[in-house]
């Protein structure tokens, strides 16, 4: 708690990464703001950690690149459009309710989530042979709003798409109306808005380890996996100056900066660590999402002093544990997949509204 209160008294002192060259944590008294190494003085103590190389253990397998198979499985907020053979008056189209429940003519309440269309026709057929003679009940799906995916970040048209039909991702991407358009910087350059190195797709919570730039670029057809529902696709921009600085910090979120941004700057932005974070043992996270670079940072011996400040770099993530963690590869893993959804909500909330990335099931919440 202390050593948050020292970062929140700094951050109206450091500019980037000039730090006084030594100070006590516990006693703010103790920092020379006029000395040698003092902000006043342009002295720089950032130091490039120690980054390290992390294996991201998940794999591409063949079933990424197949439909899902199976017939379609109906769910809350489908839309059936359903009819009586030879009876026009009985055509009707019936919403799924949120308890999976539909009602239709005289068959009562029917429970049809998870069922197939001829799983629900066999159903009809059976409530309604007592109000028609020998009834052919027919089924098919209107709308299809229960097995949605999302796309968000720089597309032209972010939101919510059904997958009423096997959708690839390169499908996926063109309902979105395909990535924003790049444009001319200064020196007459096209300068393309979208981050593709840390562009992610996530189901049920797990990395889905495509490589955009390859599928992008490249055209590499071997990344070019079939969406599902509830997947959620997030493409970055690549223009903001920014870090993100996340974990049990107090206010999680993005830190922009025009020039230097440090370490100790940046969890000052967001309130500085909770009191019972795990500062010893804090990540910066670097580069791709398939070849990061990690760094472990003890925050404490920062800000005592005893280590030097770090400088930051724009897609920086900082992530301060709540828990001690023992596997480095696998927690990355994990934190990449809540980092990579806290900055799409950031972005999402702007493009398609609090409401819609709540109906995403996408957490807001930058994670632990």
């Amino acid at each position: 708690m202390k050593a948050t209160c020292i970062v929140l008294l700094l951050s109206g002192l450091l500019s980037g990464c000039s730090l006084p060259s030594k100070f006590d944590a516990r006693d703010p008294g103790s920092i020379d703001l006029t000395g040698p190494g003092s902000v006043g003085s342009g002295g720089t103590h950032c130091e490039e950690p120690d980054f390290t190389g992390v294996d991201i253990m998940a794999r591409l397998t063949p079933d990424d690149l197949k439909p899902a198979g199976g017939p379609y499985r109906v769910g809350p907020g489908d839309v059936l459009d359903i009819e009586v053979a030879e009876v026009a008056s009985s055509r009707s189209q019936i919403t799924i309710m949120p308890d999976g429940m539909i009602y239709y003519d005289v068959a009562g309440g029917l429970n049809v989530t998870g069922k197939t269309l001829k799983e629900i026709s066999n159903l009809l057929t059976e409530k309604l042979k007592s109000n028609y003679a020998a009834p052919i009940v027919t089924v098919n799906i209107a709308s299809a709003d229960s097995q949605r995916f999302w796309v968000l970040g720089q597309v032209r048209k972010p939101g919510a798409y059904p997958v009423a039909r096997p959708t690839s991702l390169v499908q996926a991407l063109s309902l979105a109306g395909g990535l924003q358009s790049g444009q001319l910087n200064a020196q007459g350059d096209t300068q393309e808005p979208v981050d593709l190195d840390r562009a992610i797709l996530v189901r049920k919570g797990k990395l889905i380890p495509v490589n955009f730039k390859s599928l992008i670029n490249e055209g590499d057809m071997s990344q070019n996996v079939y969406v599902r529902g509830g997947d959620y696709v997030y493409l970055p921009s690549i223009q903001h100056r920014a870090v993100y600085v996340l974990g049990h910090v107090t206010n999680p979120g993005p830190v922009y900066f025009d020039s230097d941004l440090s370490m100790v700057s940046a969890l000052a932005s967001v309130g500085g660590p909770k009191s019972d974070a795990v500062v010893t043992k804090a990540l910066i996270i670097r580069g791709s999402l398939h070849t990061p670079k990690v760094a472990v940072v003890n925050y404490r011996d920062v800000v005592s002093g005893r280590k030097s400040d770090v400088r930051l770099q724009g897609g920086d993530i900082i992530w301060v544990p709540k828990g001690v963690w023992s596997k480095l590869n696998e927690y990355v893993e994990t934190v990449l997949v809540t980092a990579a959804q806290a900055v799409a909500v950031q972005e999402g909330l702007s493009a398609v509204g609090a409401a819609a990335i709540n109906g995403a099931g996408v957490s807001i919440s930058a994670g632990q």
